[in-house]
């Protein structure tokens, strides 16, 4: 079971930061999964699994991270802010990577970058007109 201690760590390497009540929600849609990777993946990898997760769901808070920090007080934070799609891509690559058994599958966002696309019906000729 992945701690809100463990998820609040790796977000922050990662450069997101998420108020506590948004985060333990989301360690515990996180550790829904806990039987299907208990099942299938040894404890590291089930981990893993679990904070590229986290990672996914945090991302969808917004798009920048921190590129640098500087403390003990001449404080100073720098942010960065990298294609989404970029970040989300290589977040899901790690994720999908791992997670062969689709243990996560059902709580992975979709794509916020997915858009709808028309397509075109070619069909043959001919009297939709009923019985005549």
């Amino acid at each position: 079971m992945l701690t809100i201690e463990q998820a609040k760590e790796y977000l922050e390497t990662v450069g997101i930061e998420l108020p506590d009540f948004i985060l333990q929600a989301l360690v515990d849609q996180v550790n829904s999964i806990q039987d299907c990777l208990d099942e299938h993946y040894p404890a590291s990898t089930a981990l893993l699994i679990q904070l590229y997760l986290l990672g996914l769901m945090g991302l969808g808070q917004g798009d920048k991270y921190i590129s640098s920090q500087t403390a003990p007080s001449g404080a100073s934070r720098s942010f960065r802010y990298q294609s989404f799609s970029d970040r989300w891509n290589g977040s899901l690559s790690l994720l999908r990577g791992l997670d062969t058994y689709g243990c996560a599958t059902e709580l992975t966002p979709q794509n916020p970058n997915n858009s709808s696309f028309a397509g075109v019906w070619i069909s043959r000729g001919g009297c939709m007109c009923g019985d005549k």
